[in-house]
């Protein structure tokens, strides 16, 4: 690290050592999560936590209108600065079809911060699941309002409110980690006619990871060999941040220039960088390209098809995903031209011509705050109707441009979508440079520890690309690649996450054992003279890799 933290960064180190040597008697997380309304709501999470036994109130609001308005509220009582707290309960409205119900926290005097949202329904019960952190006294309440104060009346079953504490949900967190990123290993050391070794040495050392973490980058980064090996010494994935976008490799009709792109891509394929493809469209109009908004709707229809084309006949097999249409939720220029199957026909194009690409949606404000937008449950409900249709989508990319993150809510948001089974990505991350440095390291190592310890969550791609000695939100380095806060995170979670070199020597059994995350390794193990060198992978699962080497 070129920079250093002290007190806060040496607290937290301590902190996972003393969790990994301590007994926990604490709660464990419950990740369990729906997005299917029910005929009838589950039983509450943490049996009510401490809100076991409790009915909601109800109170008048007054809306700017003038308009009173009766919503539920549960009060709340000794909240703990500094506590995180796991919100849940199902609700049922009625006087309308459907409509984004909005759990927050706060106190008539004070600024409301939201828990989290679910778009509920008449005749089922919906699932809301969400957090916050306690960071005052001034949280007296939670109240539960449908998001544009409609007069609703709205029914509550089994709802919960379980604290844990800094440590505990750092442990669970960890736990998490060790099951869904690490594997027990048993290395068998024998002679050739299969007598374990006692006292045999070996040195095990992780050469690749599994989990996929990386960085966005830009032009500036072609040719700039300093630049390249302070990535090459960090990150196993990129993605191009504006290098295949469509203003970019055709600004004027007609003209493709993909000689960025392919300077870019020649260096990931060279150090075997798995490399994200973002985006082929995307529906807010002012990132589309000039020249394409000013096509009749059958010029439109060629034009894609045509883009399609181009891309995927120039770089088949060589991007991993693709971002096929970028924030859907929130835009809708292609489907307001083209019609209300223009995305699914993007999908089964794209397929067709790269069907070993996993194909994404790409969405804003799902995971980094409450935007009735952009629920969970619109997304949730927005991959199934294209699924629904055919459409050979199977990636869900959550942007990750946060503001201050809500780790519980995250978690929960996570939780939710990991229903629907498809692999998860964090592929823009940053946080906003409304905040010091020093601020925006702390609320990035939260983020990709949500991120990493979620065994729903494939990778994450962080927002960071250096351009013009600057970047969009967040750098993680100085111009002169200095770590700044944000890069010395990233080195310490690089660290952590690694099994790193192992030494040691065999049991009485011949075996030596451990736990490691996964990916490559190579093991180097000597007795008596005799060296030989091998190679193991560690892929998912909950069963001990046996591995054995003869002598």
């Amino acid at each position: 690290m070129k920079r250093m933290r002290s007190h806060a960064m040496f607290s937290l180190s301590f902190l996972y050592w003393m969790l990994s040597v301590s007994p926990y008697d604490g709660p464990l997380y419950d990740s369990s999560a729906f997005s299917e309304c029910k005929q009838y709501p589950e039983n509450p999470l943490y049996g009510g936590g401490i809100l076991k036994d409790k009915l909601p109130e109800f109170q008048l609001f007054t809306r700017a209108d003038g308009i009173t308005v009766n919503f539920p509220i549960f009060k709340l009582q000794d909240i703990t600065p500094g506590t995180i707290y796991s919100f849940s309960t199902w609700i049922k409205i009625k006087n309308a079809d459907s409509a984004v119900i909005t759990a927050s926290v706060g106190d008539k005097d004070s600024d409301e911060l939201c828990v989290g949202t679910v778009d509920a329904k008449a005749g089922c019960w919906s699932f809301l699941k969400g957090g916050f952190v306690a960071s005052s006294f001034n949280i007296s309440s939670i109240y539960l309002k449908n998001s544009d104060e409609q007069d609703l009346e709205i029914e509550i079953a089994s709802a919960s409110l379980q604290p844990f504490t800094e440590q505990q949900w750092l442990l669970n967190q960890q736990t998490k980690i060790n099951m869904a990123r690490k594997r027990a290993v048993t290395i068998h050391i024998s002679n050739k006619q299969g007598v374990g070794l006692e006292n045999a040495s070996l040195t095990v050392e992780q050469v690749s990871k599994d989990f996929l973490l990386g960085s966005a980058i830009a032009y500036t980064f072609i040719g700039n060999t300093p630049y390249q090996n302070w990535f090459l010494e960090r990150f196993n994935a990129a993605v191009f941040e504006d290098e295949i976008k469509w203003y970019t490799t055709e600004p004027k009709q007609g003209q493709l220039n993909y000689t960025l792109a392919d300077e870019l891509l020649e260096f990931v394929r060279r150090n075997q960088i798995t490399v994200r493809g973002h985006n082929i469209f995307w529906e807010d109009p002012k990132y589309t390209p000039a020249w394409v908004q000013n096509l009749t709707d059958s010029e439109l229809k060629s034009a894609v098809n045509s883009r399609i084309q181009s891309l995927m006949s120039k770089y088949k097999d060589e991007f991993v995903h693709w971002d096929v249409n970028n924030e859907l939720l929130h835009f809708n220029f292609y489907e307001q031209r083209l019609g209300p199957n223009a995305t699914l026909e993007f999908y089964r194009t794209v397929h067709q011509q790269d069907p070993l690409a996993t194909l994404f949606l790409n969405e804003f404000n799902v995971v980094e705050t409450c935007d009735s937008t952009s629920t969970v449950d619109k997304y949730i409900a927005k991959i199934r109707e294209l699924k629904e249709d055919g459409m050979s989508m199977n990636g869900i990319g959550l942007e990750g441009h946060f503001g201050a993150p809500n780790p519980p809510r995250i978690r929960s948001t996570l939780d939710k979508l990991a229903t629907l089974g498809l692999p998860i990505w964090l592929t823009e991350v940053d946080i906003s440079d409304t905040f010091s440095k020093e601020t925006q390291g702390i609320y990035l190592e939260q983020v990709l520890r949500e991120g990493f310890s979620h065994p729903a969550v494939d990778g994450i791609m962080m927002w960071s690309a250096i351009r013009r000695n600057k970047c969009y939100r967040m750098c993680l380095t100085d111009p002169d690649l200095n770590n700044l806060p944000t890069g010395d995170v990233v080195d310490k979670l690089l660290k952590e996450w690694d099994t790193g070199i192992l030494k040691g020597q065999t049991d009485e059994h011949g075996s030596y054992s451990f736990y490691g995350f996964l990916g490559e390794y190579k093991l180097t193990a000597s007795y008596e003279g005799k060296v030989v060198d091998a190679a193991f992978s560690l892929s998912p699962s909950h069963e001990t890799k046996h591995f054995s080497v003869q002598l």
